[in-house]
């Protein structure tokens, strides 16, 4: 560009021209003010000699140069520029001062004071808790180019000199923007000998359009001052702004924050050395992800070689720059050190080993000498043999032997004895490396392929079933030992086997209809449909048990399965299923719970037989008072004492009793009565109340006080009162006999019942005895195992099996300040009505 004019004098106080005379005055100004006019006047010839050294600069180099040279003159601490036309903002920050501890700090907060459109004249700016004073002065007559802001901590900021310094380079800037920007919009030359006119111009502009918003590139130009002008469809789409947001200085905004000065002073040298060049940046995508781009321009020059025009594209290199990461990552591990480099050997979770030119070993790394649990020399060499299983060494030696001799690599697997002498599944991966003397060694892995073994056996197993003819699929699925259905996505069942056929008897028309769920029980039927519709509606495999009816009527139990199969395309899944008979299984089971209640009642006559002394005097105590009260009544009607209100109330004293002797003679024979269980809606403390009843002599002989201590209203759950009152029973008989050796006042047993947060109830029986040995966990309720010299130790396992049956759990903790306490926990009346068919 040409050099601007020397003199350059904005303003309207009128400062003179330096050349001119000296202002008058009635009163001699001071040396200060003198000295300051004249660094004044020397500050302004330079800023007006400032345009003959910006030839051939962008604006961005101008509007730096001039930058620096104003923060140096005027002391400032920060003085910045903004385009209109550009989100950018250039900034000088002096070295001594760090608002926030960050230069960019500064040039943020500018860019958000010039947002607001503040008044003109100096203004006070709080930047990091301080006050600073700022002056913007307008880049043109009203501000359309830009502002131009300067700002300092100084009381006195801005001085009349210093507005007029900054006035003369916001003049200078001005003028040297808008001469580069007419230079810029130049039209290049057509140096076509004929230039196309009418339909053939319409035609190749046409063409010229079509290929350059379709060429695979994002292709730009700008002007001479590098001020963007053009983008094709491709960039646009991109960086998803549209076309006028980024002409201009505009498309910095696209480039990451971190990347734009860097970019800024590439674009500079790039300009003044009319070279281009390749420059790589991180440019933003229209979801707000940046990707690494390189840049690439290539200048139009005129006759006398000045640039007309700048063409570029952006090319995409995020993979090259991802792989160049990932080299210099592994170029990083490779400087590593031997120690570290031992240790990442010794780390691996593989067995890694090395071996001579004849297969021999070595080394090996520490994984491989804990798994062997071996020392070092009898796995070197040869010996590594030993360990191999020998079903495998013949064909593992003949294919690493062949391997050594031809290949450069070698691959096989075989079973390796481990320290615990089981063998494990190993894949062994070899490579063959000649170093640069000629030196041949092979360095491997051997990975623990134990469970992927097993599950490539199963893999192998199911693909050789579904290599098997579509002629005999039919024939397996009517033969397994299940029956096999599916059913489309709406649950109608579309297939039943054969053998599904023949055990109901039915005429498969009929069968696929309704007939189906005819075949299972009524009272099974509403829990199947329940969890067929369950598994429809949440896409998900399910299983359920029911009894399915044969063809000559009986019943017997099955479980039904069910899963979807979905298809690649997405749609909607497709069900198969089997019933497996478990009516043996079901039997077996129920046999279990009549032997286990045998079991129970075994022990419920044992402990009766053991309390037998107690129970008698429980009910001796009511017969005794009943003979009393009798001789009393006796008494009371002969001749001559007849007293009928007396004779009364003995009477209903023998009523009492009476009952009294009852209950306890029922709640003994309950105990000892030998029932299949029955499980109905029961008060819990009621059941509870009655043991503590039959046991307060025995508990009284024993030198043990009880206290019991129920929740208010009445606790209902759902169970069998036997086994329950069983389980209380055995709890605090355990509690009674644990105190045995504490003194006679220390023997105390207390029993709580109550509701619990979240729902069920809980059951406690504390005792004050010696307490439980650390360690011993769950291991007391285990079947024959008693902390007891003379125990059997089946107690509190049957008092588990119960509560496990009433859908509960039971547990032991230490008691404080001694003893144990046990607690079961069960649902309470009402929490488990629903069926739980599903699993």
């Amino acid at each position: 560009m040409n050099a601007h004019p020397t003199s350059v004098l904005p303003g309207t106080g009128g400062v003179p021209d330096p050349a001119g005379p000296p202002p008058s005055s009635d009163a001699a100004p001071d040396a200060g003010a003198i000295a300051e006019l004249q660094r004044c006047c020397a500050d302004i010839a330079r800023l007006n000699a400032m345009p003959a050294t910006w030839t051939g600069m962008d604006p961005t180099a101008i509007v730096e140069a001039m930058l620096d040279v104003l923060l140096d003159m005027l002391g400032l601490d920060f003085v910045g520029l903004r385009f209109t036309e550009m989100v950018h903002i250039f900034i000088r920050v002096d070295a001594g001062y760090r608002p926030g501890g960050d230069p960019d700090f500064v040039g943020g907060a500018i860019d958000d004071w010039l947002a607001t459109d503040p008044a003109p004249g100096a203004a006070a700016l709080a930047l990091a808790g301080e006050d600073v004073a700022v002056l913007p002065v307008a880049l043109g007559e009203i501000a359309s180019l830009g502002w131009l802001v300067a700002g300092s901590r100084r009381a006195d900021f801005p001085r009349e000199t210093e507005r007029l310094r900054l006035d003369v380079a916001a003049a200078q800037l001005s003028l040297a923007c808008r001469e580069v920007r007419d230079l810029a919009d130049r039209e290049p030359a057509d140096t076509r000998e004929v230039p196309p006119t009418g339909d053939a111009l319409a035609e190749s502009e046409l063409r010229l359009n079509l290929i350059i918003n379709t060429i695979p590139a994002m292709a730009w130009s700008s002007k001479a001052d590098g001020m963007l002008d053009f983008c094709n469809q491709n960039l646009l789409d991109f960086v998803g702004f549209p076309a006028e947001d980024i002409h201009g200085l505009g498309f910095y905004r696209i480039f990451h924050p971190d990347d734009t000065p860097v970019l800024l002073a590439a674009w500079q040298d790039i300009m003044a050395s009319k070279r281009g060049r390749e420059v790589e940046g991180r440019i933003i995508r229209a979801d707000g992800v940046y990707r690494w781009f390189t840049l690439r321009q290539t200048p139009l020059l005129d006759a006398d070689g000045n640039v007309v025009k700048w063409y570029g594209i952006l090319l995409d290199i995020e993979d090259r720059k991802r792989a160049e990461t990932a080299l210099r990552e592994t170029e990083a591990a490779l400087l590593a050190s031997e120690r570290n480099l031992n240790l990442i050997i010794n780390s691996l979770p593989v067995l890694a080993w090395s071996a001579r030119p004849d297969g021999s070993a070595d080394f090996i790394n520490q994984r491989w000498l804990d798994y062997a649990g071996l020392p070092a020399e009898q796995i070197l060499g040869w010996g590594f043999l030993d360990l191999y299983h020998p079903d495998d060494v013949p064909g593992m030696m003949e294919t690493w032997l062949r391997d050594l001799a031809g290949a450069k690599q070698t691959f096989l697997k075989g079973r390796i004895r481990g320290a615990d002498g089981d063998y494990r599944w190993f894949y062994f991966s070899g490579r063959k490396f000649t170093d640069a003397n000629g030196v041949v060694r092979w360095f491997g892995v051997n990975v623990d392929i134990e469970d992927l073994q097993r599950a490539e056996d199963a893999l192998k197993a199911s693909e050789a079933a579904l290599k098997e003819s579509e002629r005999r699929l039919q024939h397996i699925i009517n033969t397994i030992p299940g029956l096999v259905w599916s059913a489309d996505a709406d649950g109608a069942v579309d297939f039943l086997s054969q053998q599904y056929l023949d055990y109901i008897g039915m005429d498969p028309q009929y069968a696929l209809g309704p007939g189906w769920t005819m075949a299972i029980h009524p009272d099974d039927r509403g829990l199947l449909i329940d969890a067929w519709s369950m598994a429809l509606a949440t896409g998900r495999g399910n299983e359920c048990e029911a009894r399915l009816r044969d063809g000559a009527g009986g019943y017997r139990w099955f479980l039904f399965r069910a899963s979807p199969y979905h298809s690649a395309d997405g749609g909607r899944p497709h069900w198969f299923g089997v019933n497996i008979d478990i009516d043996d299984r079901k039997r077996a089971e129920e046999q279990l719970r009549r032997s286990q209640a045998e079991l129970a009642h075994v022990t419920r006559m044992t402990t009766m037989g053991e309390l037998a002394v107690s129970i008698a005097h429980e009910i001796n105590q009511p017969l005794m008072a009943i003979v009393t009260n009798a001789g009393t009544c006796l008494r009371w009607l002969e001749d001559g004492r007849v007293d009928i209100a007396q004779a009364r109330q003995a009477t209903e004293r023998i009523v009492r009793d009476g009952h009294r002797a009852g209950d306890i003679i029922g709640s003994i024979r309950a105990l000892a009565r030998k029932l299949p269980p029955t499980m109905v809606e029961m008060d819990l403390e009621q059941a509870i109340r009655e043991i503590a009843e039959m046991l307060r002599g025995e508990l009284h002989r024993r030198g043990v006080q009880l206290a019991t201590d129920f929740a208010s209203p009445a606790i209902m759950v759902i169970g069998d009162r036997t086994q329950l009152q069983q389980v209380v029973l055995n709890l605090i008989m355990n509690a009674a006999e644990a105190m045995a050796g504490r003194a006679e006042g220390e023997r105390q047993i207390a029993v709580r019942a109550a509701a619990v947060a979240g729902g069920g109830v809980e059951v406690s029986v504390a005792d004050s005895g010696t307490g439980l040995s650390p360690g011993l966990g769950d291991r007391i309720f285990e079947a024959f195992f008693s902390t007891k010299s003379g125990g059997v130790g089946m107690g509190l396992s049957i008092c588990r099996s119960i509560v496990d049956a009433h859908g509960g759990r039971i547990w032991a903790a230490a008691n404080e300040p001694a003893g144990s306490v046990f607690r079961f926990s069960l649902p309470a009346a009402g929490e488990g009505d629903g069926h739980a068919g599903l699993r």
